[in-house]
């Protein structure tokens, strides 16, 4: 499998809110919250899955230190990215975002 993130950091628009996601390797991946300002704020690195589903589409989980559980398709073709989030009370969130490779 050609995971082409690996190496690269990206910023994710879900308009509810954005990240960097810098792709350390094919297992891990550090994100980070950008604030509307453009400040950075919280930051974790975590072990992901990944998985293609096909023509430069890819399956990415992974689980945070306070247990949420997130599971994105992310499309490198269209830069285009659904994030969908189990968060620690069990509640769920999905977002629909674009993103750009910024190294």
């Amino acid at each position: 499998m050609n995971f082409p993130a690996v190496g690269h950091k990206y910023i994710v628009d879900f308009q509810a809110f954005r990240v960097e996601l810098n792709f350390t390797s094919l297992s891990s991946m550090t994100y980070t919250g950008i604030a509307p300002d453009g400040s950075r704020g919280g930051s974790e690195t975590v072990k992901i899955c990944v998985k293609s589903l096909g023509h430069d589409m890819f399956l990415v989980t992974w689980q945070e230190s306070d247990k949420t559980v997130v599971v994105h398709i992310e499309d490198y073709a269209n830069n285009t990215i659904v994030t969908n989030i189990t968060n620690p009370d069990l509640s769920f969130d999905q977002f629909h975002g674009t993103f750009k490779q910024t190294a």
